[in-house]
């Protein structure tokens, strides 16, 4: 029996791991932008926006979301600096072809956002 309960465990947990697998998140780095008529400087802690970008390798689509509310641009480049694409929305998704090195941009009306990925 043990043995049964087992074997049910370790099944589960790898079709648990298997349904996610195709998809990952991309890190993303935020930064204030900086008035340079102010010159103050506060060592503060990152900012943090509630904004997710995830690659799909099985569809090859990268798919930005984020809360209603939040008014921001996403810019996709590739490796060689070209735009790629470009979306007036945050919540936007992207196909791409080939397997390569992007760059994903998401500029707010104070803030920036930068990310790569590697397919």
């Amino acid at each position: 029996m043990k043995k049964v309960i087992i074997l049910m465990v370790l099944l589960l947990t790898t079709m648990a791991h298997t349904a996610f697998a195709e998809q990952r998140g991309v890190f993303m780095e935020f930064h204030r932008k900086i008035n340079p008529g102010k010159n103050m400087q506060v060592n503060r802690a990152p900012m943090r926006m509630p904004i997710e970008v995830v690659y799909d390798s099985d569809t090859h689509n990268i798919k930005v979301t984020g809360e209603k509310g939040i008014e921001a641009e996403v810019f996709l480049y590739n490796v060689n600096g070209t735009l790629e694409s470009h979306s007036s929305t945050l919540n936007a998704e992207f196909s791409v072809l080939e397997s390569d090195k992007y760059t994903i941009l998401i500029q707010g009306e104070e803030w920036y956002a930068e990310g790569e990925i590697e397919m």
